[in-house]
């Protein structure tokens, strides 16, 4: 059996000590103003001797376990499971594992996930919160666990978060839709109305219409009978204010549904009604027709919670608890396209 590479190897190789290596891969090197021709060569060292952590003596002289915990509302929404890969693949990159759960917009089951993380001793905490309040996850973080709110946030002074700015999305949807000639919008959003981001897509959405002196219809699905209830109010649009020309769903689950029940009534986007959403989806770029939607910077928010939960867990004082909001995009398709064409 091949001896085990170590970091005393890694260091013969390149030719620096042991302590260096060892700096070098814990992310210390600025911090030690250490050369990035030197860090380069210690990564490049790593890869050809394929060396691989002592995992259980770096837990055993830390304390710590190397694991993290990513929970989320639902890991079979597409957002989700791409955000879970991607912050796996960066954790993975700083020598942890991940365990990543689904809490099913279910408070109750949140906290019994988070407290079982905690009986396993993970170093830290992501978590896209279904709570309405932040007291519960306030006295957690105040105890001593490094814990970091994603995509969703509980106001400015309550936890440190990272999410997408979804005011500014729904705003931009909502001008798109103006400046295409759309003014009867209905809005289908999701009856866990309380969490930030859908809250907020929403408001910005609306904000834009009440400026122009438009009426909006806001509807709510379950979380659990999305498709059902869909189809029920697409069914029942005589029972709105208005005849809508245009529909906003305020994620990429909604959306799908609303593709199913348009196709199943056929009903034509967007000569019959327009559609736009967010949560981008790749097939949304070539099924027929393409679909206009908000696309979420899922990497960036994914690496800026990974930084600040780093900082806890490494016992520096994160001091601001400010919501970090990071810029999306609105890519423009056929299912909006000008009302008049």
């Amino acid at each position: 059996m091949a001896n085990r590479v170590t970091l005393y190897h890694i260091a013969q190789h390149v030719g620096v000590s042991k302590t260096l290596v060892s700096l070098v891969l814990n992310g210390k090197a600025q911090q030690y103003g250490i050369s990035k021709q030197t860090c380069d060569k210690v990564f490049a060292a790593v890869k050809e001797l394929n060396y691989r952590p002592n995992r259980t003596a770096r837990s055993l002289r830390t304390g710590k376990t190397e694991t993290v915990g990513l929970i989320v509302s639902d890991i079979s929404n597409a957002f989700y499971a791409q955000m879970a890969r991607m912050f796996e693949d960066l954790a993975s990159a700083q020598g942890y594992s991940v365990i990543i759960c689904s809490t099913d917009e279910e408070v109750e089951k949140e906290q019994r996930l988070i407290t079982m993380l905690r009986n396993r001793q993970v170093d830290g905490l992501v978590v896209s919160t279904s709570q309405r309040e932040g007291e519960w996850l306030k006295a957690i973080y105040d105890s001593g666990t490094p814990l970091v709110l994603i995509d969703r946030h509980l106001g400015s002074d309550t936890l440190p978060a990272v999410v997408a700015d979804n005011r500014s999305g729904g705003a931009m949807l909502a001008h798109h839709l103006v400046e295409q000639g759309y003014n009867r919008p209905l809005v289908l959003g999701l009856s866990t109305s309380h969490i930030s981001s859908v809250a907020e897509r929403i408001d910005g959405f609306m904000d834009v219409f009440k400026e122009h002196g438009l009426p909006c219809a806001v509807r709510e699905v379950g979380f659990n009978t999305v498709q059902a209830d869909v189809d029920e109010l697409l069914v029942n649009l005589k029972a709105l204010p208005f005849k809508p020309d245009c529909l906003f769903a305020v994620n990429n689950n909604i959306a799908t549904a609303v593709l199913h029940s348009l196709a199943a009534s056929n009903v034509k986007i967007p000569s019959d009604m327009a559609m736009v959403c967010f949560d981008d989806l790749p097939y949304f770029s070539f099924i027929s027709p393409t679909i206009t939607a908000i696309e979420q910077p899922i990497a960036q928010m994914c690496s800026r919670a990974f930084e600040v939960l780093s900082q806890l867990m490494d016992g520096e004082s994160y001091l601001s608890h400010e919501v970090i909001r990071l810029p999306v995009k609105l890519n423009e398709r056929q299912s909006s396209q000008n009302k008049s064409k």
